[in-house]
């Protein structure tokens, strides 16, 4: 079945759940726009750091993948050398720095012109980390914010530590900052505690009662940095950020390519740039993707079984035997033959090898295939499923 304006779970490449589209829950489709983090989040990571020419080189590729945006610490050795280089190309993206005196005046000088202006709304942090309250530290940031908009920059009010803040002192921050002339404001979820309603929420609360962009940056301590964003999306937010592969700070930022494989529709990325900026992006790193990491992984489309994805593709509804096709994301399904697999998927993979084989030397290659997968605590490698196909008599199709 082909979607339609009442089907819209039901696309050609596709089929999600139809209760995500209940009228009860539905979010009606609207533009959203992915603020990548690698060379600021990313490179926040113990376990790695970028040089000028890695930072370019992923800045270039993210460019061609369609995002519009990135961002740099003005702390970390070469931020100079990088606004050169970055501002030498045109690779038709914002770069994005933190306003940080001393140093901010240079990229100003640089020609950058969108900063963040940093906001610790905990008390606690403002307390123990600045030795500072919520008076002197908010006239600190709005002074900031005047500075910038005097240069001529967009503003943002980054706000970390927003799900351990106050409500009253987040809204009384933001509709001051917005006094000032701030441009956005993003909900912080710096520690990776929130769950998605309450990220949700404060995203609906800025929304309700400032007129600024807002923004959703969580990290991944709890493995709802994903849910986290899209619950952001879901309250209205206008800009999601992001990093490639998830990389960042302790447990990392809400990975890109699954925030956008899950916009698909909603946002207009090329998917099947995905899966090249995502191994780039651990070459350079030297962290590799996980193996069930969503969309990148080399688990993500991996199957023993093949019975029906078969019958789907018999049915001419192939898109039905997985979440979505695989190509539709620059990969495509890899059968492997072990403990689970049945028959179909013995069947399927004799033909990738032109061999065919008799119903009961089919039942003989399975049971011994199975067997092997088991003793090897794996699946079998092509090769090795080959050597028992033709001991069993498979032969040529021809």
């Amino acid at each position: 079945m082909n979607s339609s304006d009442n089907q819209p779970w039901d696309n050609p490449r596709w089929v999600t759940s139809r209760h995500n589209f209940a009228p009860e829950i539905a979010i009606p489709p609207r533009p959203v726009r992915l603020h990548d983090l690698t060379l600021r989040d990313g490179e926040e990571s113990a376990d790695l750091a970028f040089t000028t020419a890695d930072k370019i080189r992923i800045a270039e590729k993210l460019a061609r993948l369609g995002i519009k945006r990135t961002e740099i610490f003005l702390t970390v050795p070469g931020w100079e050398e990088v606004i050169r280089a970055f501002t030498a190309r045109d690779l038709g993206m914002d770069l994005w720095v933190t306003w940080q005196p001393g140093r901010v005046e240079k990229a100003l000088d640089l020609g950058t012109r969108h900063v963040m202006v940093w906001h610790h709304i905990g008390d606690d942090f403002q307390k123990h980390v600045f030795g500072t309250n919520r008076t002197e530290f908010l006239d600190k940031t709005l002074a900031e914010i005047r500075a910038a908009k005097a240069a001529g920059c967009t503003v943002n009010l980054f706000m970390p530590e927003s799900t351990r803040g106050d409500l009253d002192n987040i809204m009384a921050v933001a509709k001051a900052a917005e006094a000032e002339g701030a441009d956005a404001v993003t909900v912080v979820d710096s520690q990776g505690i929130a769950r998605p309603a309450a990220i949700a929420f404060l995203v609906g609360k800025l929304k309700a009662e400032t007129k600024m962009e807002v923004e959703v940056h969580c990290h991944n301590d709890f493995g709802l940095a994903v849910a986290n964003v899209l619950g952001g999306y879901e309250g209205g937010a206008d800009v999601l950020q992001v990093s490639v592969n998830g990389i960042g700070y302790r447990a990392g930022n809400a990975a890109m390519e699954t925030v956008a494989a899950a916009l698909a529709m909603v946002y207009g990325a090329d998917l099947t740039r995905l899966p090249d900026i995502c191994r780039e992006v651990a070459e350079i790193s030297g962290i590799p993707n996980g193996y069930y990491s969503p969309i990148v992984g080399e688990g993500a489309f991996r199957y023993e079984q093949w019975r029906s994805i078969r019958a789907f593709e018999d049915a001419g509804e192939r898109r039905q035997g997985f979440p979505f096709e695989p190509e539709v994301v620059g990969r495509s399904p890899e059968l492997v033959i072990g403990k689970w697999s049945d028959t179909g998927a013995v069947i399927q993979k004799l033909a990738d090898y032109a061999l065919t084989a008799t119903p009961n030397q089919l039942s003989r290659i399975l049971k011994r295939s199975q067997r092997a997968g088991t003793a090897r605590h794996r699946p079998l490698e092509d090769h090795e499923f080959l050597v028992i196909a033709e001991e069993e008599g498979a032969v040529d199709k021809a």
